[in-house]
């Protein structure tokens, strides 16, 4: 045991006497520690998000989207507009459905007074808040007679009002959209964020409103409903299936979802998709940074063996007054296992630091992001650490043990 911590002692002179050469030597393992702890900290701070996302919705949530696919995976490409208004209409009326919503949304200029910005306005009807388990904080919800009229009123996320009114009562003041005069007659409850979307930051008019005054299109983004409690989801989805391939005259006995130009999907199959795209952009991101700790450890084993070279007499004269070749092969790698040590501690805090920055980066944007670092993120991190000093420290190590202390001597 003291031997080792004599030798563990000669590779922290060597690192001291050398800094510029170790720093270099320990970029790449740096580089690659840090990155391996920052990705996993965003993987895991985006799988919450996206849980939360599942849980603020509810977990009998489905939507009715344009666009074919298999279960789970990304829409095939396909027009827009598939889902049409009249297909939202029939939904109404099937007995297991509730809190049917529609949804058209788009990108829009409001105006009060001096004041632009540009939000997302929703189109969609009274059920829209319910279906989304929220509700209204001030004034009152659009009601059916708003759609019946196609009146211009608007509902707003609590961001947005504060933007244009301040310290101002919202409740009844008149805003513009797309340069059409519309009245405010309700605030939204906080919603958050909801897979990566700032729900506070919507306005909501009546769908009618939105579709003969503003766009004038006859189909829908969506359709969310709620199915009723003691209702069978995965039955539910597979009625509505057969419901919309019906009104759209689409033959399709054989279930397959890639002949359907729309697609039903639970809110659970919604996290798994989103879940999906994160986990493939994560794994990517960490077989990056495994290449840089790759390049890291042939970087080490390449300073090893130049130092083996630089310090043949010394390995000579240790071996001529006794030292074994166990004794030098152990020696150097511990030296190699020290570097990485080191460098793995930097990396680990390196990464530590970074992911709390970029984290209160995202915060900036996403309300509900979580600062996450894992214990098993930080031991496997250390654990690759050393593991390369062992590894790239073995061929230099042995290098070294096998000279022959007279040969050593006389190249020296």
């Amino acid at each position: 045991m003291n031997r080792i911590i004599k030798f563990v002692r000669i590779a922290f002179v060597s690192l001291t006497e050398n800094k510029t050469q170790a720093f270099l030597t320990m970029l790449g393992i740096i580089i690659g520690i840090a990155a391996v702890i920052m990705v996993l900290s965003i993987g895991r701070g985006a799988e919450k998000l996206i849980l939360s996302s599942v849980e603020s919705f509810g977990n009998r949530s489905i939507f009715v989207q344009p666009g074919g696919g298999e279960q789970g995976g990304p829409p095939s490409p396909t027009a827009i507009d598939k889902v049409k208004y009249r297909d939202y209409l029939a939904m109404q009326d099937l007995d297991y459905l509730e809190d049917v919503a529609p949804i058209l949304v788009y990108s829009v200029a409001i105006t009060y007074g001096s004041q632009n910005q540009n939000t997302r306005v929703v189109g969609s009807n009274e059920y829209y808040l319910s279906a989304l388990n929220s509700g209204v904080d001030e004034g009152r919800n659009i009601s059916q007679n708003d759609l019946d009229l196609s009146r211009r009123v608007v509902l707003m996320g609590y961001k947005v009002a504060d933007d244009l009114f301040a310290d101002r009562d919202p409740i009844g003041q008149k805003i513009k959209i797309n340069g059409k005069t519309f009245e405010v007659i309700g605030i939204m409850e906080e919603q958050g964020t909801r897979f990566f979307q700032d729900f506070d930051k919507r306005i909501v008019i009546p769908i009618t409103t939105m579709r003969t005054q503003i766009f004038g299109v006859d189909y829908v983004m969506s359709v969310l409903a709620n199915v009723k409690e003691g209702y069978p989801i995965e039955e539910a989805i597979d009625q509505t299936r057969f419901f919309i391939r019906k009104r759209h005259s689409i033959y399709n006995p054989q279930d397959d979802p890639l002949k359907d130009d729309f697609r039903v999907v639970s809110q659970v199959d919604a996290a798994q998709t989103f879940q999906g795209i994160a986990d493939v952009l994560t794994y990517s991101l960490v077989v990056v940074a495994a290449i840089s700790l790759l390049v890291g450890g042939i970087g080490i084993m390449n300073i090893m063996y130049v130092s083996v070279t630089e310090r043949t007499r010394e390995i000579g004269l240790r071996k001529a007054v006794g030292a074994t070749a166990k004794d030098v092969m152990l020696q150097f790698l511990i030296e190699a296992i020290v570097i990485t040590f080191v460098a793995g501690f930097i990396g680990i805090s390196t990464g530590v630091g970074m992911s709390f920055l970029i984290s209160l980066i995202l915060t900036e944007f996403v309300d509900s992001w979580e600062f996450i670092i894992t214990l098993e993120s930080v031991l496997a991190a250390f654990f690759v650490s050393v593991s390369i000093g062992m590894i790239f420290g073995v061929y230099p190590a042995r290098k070294a043990s096998r000279m022959d202390p007279i040969e050593a001597l006389r190249l020296e």
